[in-house]
């Protein structure tokens, strides 16, 4: 598969809501602003859930799973005009993960009851949220399916090709991840300890598929990178 044939499916979450302009308009007048600080909680695993849901305005939110000794796992990072909490909101039960800020943010809170007559009037504003879960449920499957079959190495590489093939940013020797995802943040989306990451960081190095540069990496061989993980 070449990187060009991409199916999204990183943990990092971009802009995809953009495409639909009129219902994220639409959508953002039900809403209103709030802000959070960098380390804001927005919402803890085991609270009762809420009868609104979140639009990334700006800024950055990670979704984690904590456990009782205070370790954490991200599921996810999302960036602007994504969606995160509905879930919960749906079915009504306890927030199943946690959401926090990670640099200053601006949210659009969605209050369920004005999404649900909004649907009515606009059946197409659902599709944003369809679309939200939909990729969201394809990223963890396929998470899942990494933690099974492949090992530390093969995990780490896969992880770069996913942020690379959708965050990256060419340069003339090749894919720029310049977002700020640091080595314990690729020890947590993949399930691994940091030693683990800077080990398989610094093979790849060796080979010359990448360089690590200040929370950021290039990658200057996708298909390298592609090749060392086997069948994707």
């Amino acid at each position: 598969m070449d990187s060009k044939d991409y199916i999204p499916d990183s943990p990092y979450l971009t802009d995809n809501l953009t495409d639909r302009p009129e219902e994220l308009s639409l959508l953002v007048s039900i809403s209103e602003r709030r802000h959070y600080p960098p380390g804001g909680l927005i919402y803890v695993q085991g609270e009762e859930s809420r009868p609104y849901f979140y639009l990334i305005e700006q800024g950055k939110v990670k979704i984690s799973l904590l456990s009782h000794d205070g370790s954490e796992k991200i599921i996810v990072i999302q960036e602007k005009n994504t969606l995160f909490g509905y879930a919960a909101t749906f079915d009504g039960h306890p927030y199943f993960h946690t959401a926090t800020a990670m640099e200053d943010t601006e949210l659009r809170v969605v209050p369920l009851d004005p999404f649900l007559r909004l649907i009515e009037k606009h059946p197409n504003v659902a599709f944003l949220v369809i679309a939200a879960f939909a990729r969201v449920t394809r990223m963890l499957v396929l998470q899942i399916e990494d933690f099974s079959f492949l090992d530390a190495e093969k995990r780490v590489a896969h992880m770069i090709y996913k942020l690379a093939c959708e965050v990256g940013r060419k340069t003339p020797k090749g894919l720029l991840i310049a977002k700020k995802v640091t080595q314990e943040d690729l020890a947590s989306l993949a399930g691994l300890s940091r030693v683990s990451v800077s080990l398989a960081l610094n093979h790849f190095e060796d080979l010359d598929i990448l360089r690590k540069k200040r929370n950021m990496i290039e990658v200057f061989d996708i298909e390298k990178l592609k090749a060392f993980v086997g069948d994707l």
